[in-house]
Protein backbone atom coordinates (compact mmCIF):
# COMPACT_ATOMS: atom_id res chain seq x y z
CA UNK A 1 0.00 0.00 0.00
CA UNK A 2 1.18 3.15 -0.66
CA UNK A 3 2.55 6.17 1.72
CA UNK A 4 -1.07 8.67 2.84
CA UNK A 5 -1.22 11.63 1.28
CA UNK A 6 -2.26 14.62 3.13
CA UNK A 7 -5.58 16.47 2.53
CA UNK A 8 -3.62 19.10 1.33
CA UNK A 9 -1.44 17.17 -1.66
CA UNK A 10 -4.66 15.34 -3.05
CA UNK A 11 -6.07 16.72 -5.91
CA UNK A 12 -9.26 14.48 -6.38
CA UNK A 13 -11.47 13.67 -3.10
CA UNK A 14 -10.85 10.04 -2.28
CA UNK A 15 -14.63 9.76 -2.48
CA UNK A 16 -15.10 10.65 -6.19
CA UNK A 17 -11.83 8.76 -6.73
CA UNK A 18 -13.48 5.83 -4.84
CA UNK A 19 -15.99 5.79 -7.29
CA UNK A 20 -14.92 6.74 -10.59
CA UNK A 21 -12.67 3.38 -10.24
CA UNK A 22 -15.08 1.14 -8.81
CA UNK A 23 -18.70 2.64 -9.52
CA UNK A 24 -19.32 -0.26 -12.65
CA UNK A 25 -22.08 -2.78 -11.45
CA UNK A 26 -19.96 -5.66 -11.43
CA UNK A 27 -16.15 -4.41 -10.51
CA UNK A 28 -16.10 -5.00 -6.78
CA UNK A 29 -17.65 -8.40 -6.98
CA UNK A 30 -15.34 -9.57 -9.50
CA UNK A 31 -12.28 -8.43 -7.61
CA UNK A 32 -14.24 -10.24 -4.88
CA UNK A 33 -14.74 -13.71 -6.46
CA UNK A 34 -10.71 -13.20 -7.87
CA UNK A 35 -9.47 -12.83 -4.20
CA UNK A 36 -10.79 -16.61 -3.87
CA UNK A 37 -8.24 -17.61 -7.22
CA UNK A 38 -7.73 -16.77 -10.45
CA UNK A 39 -10.77 -17.58 -12.79
CA UNK A 40 -12.15 -18.17 -16.06
CA UNK A 41 -14.49 -15.66 -18.30
CA UNK A 42 -17.01 -18.57 -18.29
CA UNK A 43 -16.74 -18.94 -14.45
CA UNK A 44 -16.69 -14.81 -13.43
CA UNK A 45 -19.93 -14.63 -15.56
CA UNK A 46 -21.82 -17.82 -13.38
CA UNK A 47 -20.17 -16.56 -10.34
CA UNK A 48 -21.93 -12.95 -11.02
CA UNK A 49 -25.40 -14.17 -11.10
CA UNK A 50 -25.03 -15.36 -7.38
CA UNK A 51 -26.13 -12.59 -4.98
CA UNK A 52 -27.16 -10.81 -7.67
CA UNK A 53 -31.02 -11.78 -7.79
CA UNK A 54 -29.73 -13.87 -11.27
CA UNK A 55 -29.87 -11.17 -13.17
CA UNK A 56 -26.94 -12.14 -15.63
CA UNK A 57 -24.54 -10.14 -16.49
CA UNK A 58 -24.32 -9.68 -20.22
CA UNK A 59 -20.94 -10.44 -22.18
CA UNK A 60 -20.24 -6.61 -23.18
CA UNK A 61 -20.85 -5.79 -19.88
CA UNK A 62 -18.42 -8.03 -17.95
CA UNK A 63 -16.02 -7.89 -20.82
CA UNK A 64 -15.89 -3.58 -20.14
CA UNK A 65 -15.40 -3.92 -16.66
CA UNK A 66 -12.84 -6.59 -17.12
CA UNK A 67 -10.56 -4.29 -19.45
CA UNK A 68 -11.41 -1.24 -17.27
CA UNK A 69 -9.95 -3.11 -14.15
CA UNK A 70 -7.29 -4.28 -16.59
CA UNK A 71 -6.43 -0.66 -17.03
CA UNK A 72 -5.92 0.08 -13.70
CA UNK A 73 -3.96 -2.08 -12.97
CA UNK A 74 -5.91 -4.12 -10.47
CA UNK A 75 -6.21 -7.48 -12.23
CA UNK A 76 -4.21 -9.13 -14.97
CA UNK A 77 -5.38 -11.21 -17.69
CA UNK A 78 -2.98 -14.47 -18.54
CA UNK A 79 -3.63 -15.86 -22.71
CA UNK A 80 -2.26 -19.19 -22.78
CA UNK A 81 -1.01 -20.26 -25.99
CA UNK A 82 -3.77 -23.09 -26.34
CA UNK A 83 -6.20 -24.86 -28.13
CA UNK A 84 -8.81 -23.71 -27.97
CA UNK A 85 -7.90 -20.81 -26.48
CA UNK A 86 -7.68 -20.30 -22.22
CA UNK A 87 -7.57 -17.07 -20.51
CA UNK A 88 -7.53 -16.25 -16.63
CA UNK A 89 -8.29 -13.35 -14.87
CA UNK A 90 -6.54 -12.85 -11.24
CA UNK A 91 -6.09 -10.14 -8.90
CA UNK A 92 -2.86 -7.36 -9.10
CA UNK A 93 -1.20 -6.38 -5.85
CA UNK A 94 -3.03 -3.52 -6.22
CA UNK A 95 -6.41 -5.17 -6.66
CA UNK A 96 -5.24 -7.05 -3.38
CA UNK A 97 -5.09 -3.64 -1.41
CA UNK A 98 -8.91 -2.96 -2.04
CA UNK A 99 -9.63 -6.05 -0.17
CA UNK A 100 -9.64 -4.95 3.68
CA UNK A 101 -12.42 -2.47 2.24
CA UNK A 102 -14.52 -5.01 0.58
CA UNK A 103 -14.01 -7.16 3.97
CA UNK A 104 -15.33 -3.90 5.63
CA UNK A 105 -18.86 -3.64 3.20
CA UNK A 106 -19.38 -7.79 3.67
CA UNK A 107 -19.19 -7.45 6.95
CA UNK A 108 -21.56 -4.22 6.81
CA UNK A 109 -23.70 -6.08 5.01
CA UNK A 110 -24.14 -9.21 6.64
CA UNK A 111 -25.99 -7.30 9.01
CA UNK A 112 -29.30 -7.59 6.32
CA UNK A 113 -29.47 -3.56 6.56
CA UNK A 114 -28.72 -2.92 2.70
CA UNK A 115 -31.85 -5.16 2.00
CA UNK A 116 -33.85 -3.27 4.17
CA UNK A 117 -32.56 -0.46 3.22
CA UNK A 118 -32.96 -1.27 -0.79
CA UNK A 119 -36.60 -3.10 0.18
CA UNK A 120 -35.33 -6.63 -0.84
CA UNK A 121 -37.81 -9.19 -0.40
CA UNK A 122 -36.72 -12.28 -2.34
CA UNK A 123 -33.87 -14.22 -0.89
CA UNK A 124 -30.82 -14.08 -2.41
CA UNK A 125 -27.80 -15.90 -2.42
CA UNK A 126 -24.89 -14.20 -0.49
CA UNK A 127 -21.40 -13.50 -1.79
Amino acid sequence: MKARKTADELRLCPAIGFSKIFGGKYKLRILWILNKRPHRYGELRTSLIKGSLSKPVTPRVLSRELKQLQEYGLIHREQFAEVPPRVEYRLAERGRDIMPVLEAIVDWGLTGVHEEILRVTQAAVVL
